[in-house]
């Protein structure tokens, strides 16, 4: 079953400053990321590519220990308050699977240790 976006997240996500280089076929965009999930990542600002769309991008940050290279399908596109759209991973290897995993369980650990 592929993972549902929204209430029923299936996998734990942190926010993330960086930026991510993002095409489909036919346009290349910049733009900053909201926030990551081994599951797919939240890109703000960003409301050019349609839902359902095909993408490969390339997630870069000084929170990362290396560029992350995916492939994924844009899953929602937010017009309201929150501008941006949401990609769904479809092709991550294994290796920067494991970095995002580090990177958000890292994270929750430190977002528990400053609320105790």
């Amino acid at each position: 079953p592929k993972p549902k976006f929204g209430a029923q997240q299936m996998y734990p996500r942190a926010a993330l400053h960086g930026q991510v280089l993002i095409h489909d076929d036919e346009h290349l965009f910049i733009a900053p990321v909201n926030n990551l999930s081994a599951g797919g990542m939240f890109i703000e600002q960003l409301i050019n590519i349609p839902s359902g769309r095909e993408v490969k991008l390339v997630l870069k940050s000084d929170q990362l220990t290396v560029p992350i290279q995916a492939h994924g399908t844009v899953v929602r596109v937010e017009r309201g308050g929150r501008r941006g759209l949401a990609v769904q991973f479809i092709g991550l290897d294994s290796a920067a699977k494991e970095t995002i995993e580090s990177f958000v369980l890292e994270a929750r650990v430190e977002s528990a240790l400053k609320v105790a």
